[in-house]
């Protein structure tokens, strides 16, 4: 494959869906070759996540596969957001449970604690390990990248 057509411009969200395309994946074969759920690759290509850890990285250009530095080269690391992962005390600090009771409450408009733009938000429904039912609060900032899981 002509690889220059993979212009840097690209983020990992649009790169993995150009190369799932060109391959003739859906979402579901992307998920079954890289055994992860579809919820993950649906998240990847939304641009949720914007880098791999090294093993992800590796099965996922393999199941699309390319060279794990195709991915790479796309991927936004911790580093390129200053500031946005060091330790913040006092008025600063991020109330998660106060934010995921918001979520679980309905609300949808909930400014980012970084960067204050709407915050995407969700709430997953799952089982505990006895079987009853429960609820998660997730969101993530579209801009930078701050995530609530």
């Amino acid at each position: 494959m002509d690889y220059r057509r993979l212009d840097s411009t690209y983020s990992l969200s649009s790169r993995v869906a150009l190369l799932r395309e060109l391959r003739n994946l859906t979402v579901l074969d992307l998920a079954k070759r890289s055994r992860f759920p579809i919820k993950r690759i649906e998240s990847i290509e939304s641009g949720e996540e914007t880098w791999l850890s090294v093993t992800d990285r590796q099965v996922l250009a393999r199941a699309l596969g390319v060279e794990p530095a195709v991915l790479k080269e796309v991927e936004n690391s911790p580093a390129d957001y200053p500031g946005v992962f060091e330790k913040q005390e006092g008025p600063q600090k991020v109330d998660t449970d106060s934010m995921a009771e918001e979520i679980l409450n309905g609300y949808t408009n909930i400014a980012c604690p970084r960067c204050s733009t709407t915050l995407k938000t969700s709430v997953e429904f799952a089982y505990d390990i006895e079987g009853n039912p429960t609820k998660f609060a997730r969101a993530y900032c579209p801009q930078c990248p701050f995530a609530l899981r």
